[in-house]
């Protein structure tokens, strides 16, 4: 039976997190970025299915969220939804009432994901990315 769970990450968990990074992005964060991030106080989150972290996902004391991301292979399993309701539940936790983030226009998927969890587009950046892809921003509470 499969064992689930989604709990804080901490520091022995950013090998596994690059993992996830260096599969889903195109700009991916070192090692060095994911630890200073967590140094300069960004709480993150992990799924682990059968102790095998599947997903994680940030979110800085203003209120940026850094990213969420999933394992190719167990996407479209609902661990997406899971670890941006869990961003949610800890930003609340530590009294961040607004969240943000931006997606790219093409990332149907994330955007279905966002929006489904209660975020509006609030703006749109052209050529945010370093392809020039343009990246959709996203707010959450007190908007």
């Amino acid at each position: 039976r499969e064992k689930k769970m989604i709990r804080l990450a901490t520091k022995n968990d950013i090998n596994a997190i690059k993992i996830i990074e260096d599969e889903c992005f195109l700009e991916c964060w070192t090692e060095n970025m994911l630890i200073d991030s967590m140094d300069n106080g960004c709480i993150m989150v992990v799924v682990e299915l059968n102790e095998q972290i599947v997903g994680y996902a940030g979110v800085y004391p203003n209120g940026d969220i850094t990213n969420v991301a999933v394992l190719k292979e167990y996407r479209g399993n609902g661990y997406g939804k899971l670890l941006v309701k869990e961003l949610i539940k800890q930003a609340s936790l530590n009294k961040i009432d607004k969240l943000f983030l931006e997606v790219r226009v093409s990332n149907l998927v994330a955007i279905k994901l966002y929006e489904n969890c209660g975020f509006k587009c609030i703006s749109q950046r052209k050529r945010y990315y370093k392809d020039g892809e343009d990246a959709l921003i996203y707010a959450f509470g007190g908007v």
